[in-house]
């Protein structure tokens, strides 16, 4: 029987005051976690630019997520790690880019 981490997972969720639903490999509760740490991120950014779009937002929650990623990549992490780092980095900006496309289209 195959984990359920590893079949893709279906969950609504909503972020930022839009309601998103992922289809993702991790588990409901990563995604939910991640989900959570991407609304917390965009509050941040929104406090201090209270007159930006929720678009504006979202790329600059983007650029914030990868300076972080880049930062962790100049570390002295175990290439294995960097790798899995990159490829969830990559996976919540795929899903950040979708929801903007969603917003302008």
């Amino acid at each position: 029987m195959a984990d359920s981490a590893s079949s893709p997972q279906k969950i609504t969720k909503q972020i930022f005051g839009e309601t998103y639903t992922i289809v993702g490999e991790a588990s409901p509760d990563y995604i939910h976690t991640v989900a959570e740490y991407v609304e917390a991120r965009m509050k941040e950014i929104a406090q201090g630019l209270p007159q930006a779009s929720k678009t504006k937002i979202a790329v600059l929650c983007a650029l914030n997520l990868a300076d972080e990623l880049f930062q962790l990549k100049d570390k002295s992490l175990d290439p294995n790690q960097s790798k899995e780092i990159e490829d969830r980095t990559q996976k919540i900006i795929s899903l950040l880019e979708e929801g903007i496309i969603g917003d302008i289209y």
